[in-house]
């Protein structure tokens, strides 16, 4: 029986000795009165100290003084810096009192050691060591590569040249940002999706098919492409195709270098590469996705927008008065049933409803109550391909619409049931505005505001009902058919001449550059607005250039 306690001692000394070859980890564990009760063999591959320094009753400071002999024979860094001896152990000391402590510790030969201390309530101490070497050698070499791949990006990003990958399955997988500039979207609605996603047929199967053709022979391909912005701009590109990595692991990479600069008139006309005049180059449009016939399919038709989202709204009415369409944003059931009643009340034909998803079924059957066409959008298709689902409804409709009226025809709303004679100074808004689409949101901002307005589509017009009506206040639209407005605003500032009370005349644009208020100012007008007009933007104008008016302006 005397011999049962040795024993004991040494089952657990075996016990914990597998533990730790089984965890990789070295083991130091010591009493309240810092003397080591037990040490793992793996203490000594870590640490080249003397077995005797980690044996069973040898004090901890005993065991840290040699191992700071050892390091610093051996020119740890760590302790190459005049560290003195006596302060490295009372440091290393009170660090094994802490409750918890954890370090990560770099020793000579280039290795890593994590050192977790833990000192339990009872006054036993008890230090893990770890080798982490290879861990930091892979976070290391993770770093570095997330850093090569980030100046990868970068250098990618500063390049001229569009660039496009693809996964084996067509799918994009990375853009750069001169091919995001090309497409006129982000990368978050490129990446993930086929070309299928992004541009219409007969365009995408022709893309789809050469992109397969060259990930499956790995014969690269060079086509000649002129591209047609909806801006009317046109691009001349050279275009590679190219496969590359392993197989199982191909990636397409599609590379478009803008070569316009280069270009010269050929003999029927058109723009050629100098040097490259016997190329025939193909006729595509990223932009309107329906080979250069959006514009033709699109000017001049009227559509009204209904979505909740403000900002992709204007996006798209951007892209949609690019290619000469009157359009009209709506952001819920509410404002589009107003205007479609104005509308009919007007006879304004709408030829299209354009609406959110997003909204309730009431939106989609609005429209087919007034005999107008619908037809439903997404997010992605508002801010990426808008332009090229208008296109391909309109081509797939059989029945061909009326065009609008010419804008140069003087179209007036009136207020009242009948013909009212002119009372001068009775007037309060005269709007000059030549967009259809434009007059009726006007119209119907008047109406909520409980103003009285005329509507004139031309300057002549203007003039003429300024000095019939004399109105109050003048909301003058910078563009129109007969002369511009900054012209038409100099007329009718001659027009009044001294008057004490001038009639306050505010500039409407549709894009503000730089430079626009200042050639308001510049032209005899008073303040300047951007569209989309909105009732609470004219009234802030309203109470600012007329404040001291005896009538009130309804909410």
């Amino acid at each position: 029986m005397t011999n049962e306690a040795p024993i004991c001692a040494d089952i657990h000394t075996a016990m914990f000795d597998a533990v730790c070859d089984a965890i990789s980890s070295a083991l130091i564990i010591y009493d309240r009165h810092d003397q080591i009760v037990f040490a793992s063999r793996r203490v000594l591959t870590h640490f080249a100290v003397c077995e005797t320094k980690v044996a069973v009753g040898t004090r901890l400071r005993d065991f840290l003084a040699a191992l700071y002999d050892c390091q610093r024979a051996s020119g740890d860094e760590a302790l190459s810096h005049s560290v003195e001896r006596e302060d490295w152990i009372a440091e290393q000391l009170a660090s094994h009192w802490k409750e918890r402590s954890e370090s990560v510790e770099q020793t000579a030969g280039d290795r890593w050691l994590r050192v977790m201390k833990r000192r339990m309530p009872s006054g036993i101490g008890i230090c893990v060591i770890s080798d982490i070497s290879e861990q930091k050698k892979r976070e290391d070499q993770w770093r570095s590569d997330i850093e090569r791949v980030q100046l990868t990006e970068e250098i990618l990003d500063t390049l001229p040249l569009s660039i496009f990958v693809k996964d084996r399955h067509t799918t994009y997988v990375a853009v750069n940002k001169a091919g995001c500039t090309l497409l006129e979207t982000s990368s978050d609605l490129i990446l993930g999706r086929t070309v299928s996603d992004i541009h219409s047929d007969p365009l995408a199967s022709r893309i789809d098919a050469m992109d397969r053709h060259v990930l499956e022979t790995g014969t690269p391909a060079i086509l000649p492409e002129r591209i047609t912005r909806l801006t009317g701009e046109e691009v001349l590109v050279i275009t590679r195709k190219q496969r590359v990595g392993k197989p199982g692991r191909y990636f397409l990479v599609t590379t478009m270098d803008d070569v316009t600069a280069f270009s010269t008139a050929g003999s029927d006309g058109k723009s050629v590469i100098r040097g490259l005049e016997h190329i025939s180059f193909v006729a595509s449009s990223y932009m309107d996705d329906e080979n250069h016939q959006a514009a033709q399919i699109l000017k001049g038709r009227s559509m009204l927008l209904v979505t909740p989202n403000a900002l992709l709204g204007e996006v798209a009415r951007k892209k949609m008065v690019t290619v000469g369409v009157d359009c009209a944003v709506a952001a819920s059931l509410t404002e589009q049933r107003a205007f479609m009643e104005f509308a009919a009340s007007a006879g304004v034909r709408i030829d299209l409803v354009i609406v959110d998803v997003q909204l309730d079924m009431a939106c989609l059957d609005l429209p087919q109550s007034f005999g107008v066409d619908v037809l439903t959008v997404d997010d992605f298709l508002l801010e990426s391909s808008l332009i090229s689902q208008l296109t391909r409804h309109f081509r797939l409709n059989s029945q061909v619409l009326a065009s609008l009226p010419s804008p140069d025809s003087a179209w007036e709303i009136s207020t009242g049931v009948g013909p009212a004679p002119v009372k001068k100074t009775a007037l309060d808004v005269l709007v000059v505005e030549d967009n259809n689409i434009n007059q009726i949101v006007f119209s119907q901002i008047m109406e909520s505001l409980g103003l009285s307005y005329k509507i004139a589509a031309t300057a002549k017009d203007a003039l003429q009902a300024f000095e019939q009506e004399r109105p109050s206040f003048i909301l003058l639209d910078t563009t129109l058919p007969d002369m511009d407005g900054f012209e038409a605003a100099r007329r009718l500032r001659n027009m009044m001449g001294a008057e004490r009370d001038r009639t306050p005349i505010i500039g409407v644009v549709s894009l503000a550059f730089d430079g626009d208020r200042q050639a308001c100012l510049a032209a005899g007008m008073d303040d300047m607005l951007l569209k989309p007009v909105s009732p609470d933007m004219v009234e802030v104008l309203f109470k600012r250039h007329l404040p001291q008016r005896e009538y009130q302006v309804r909410g």
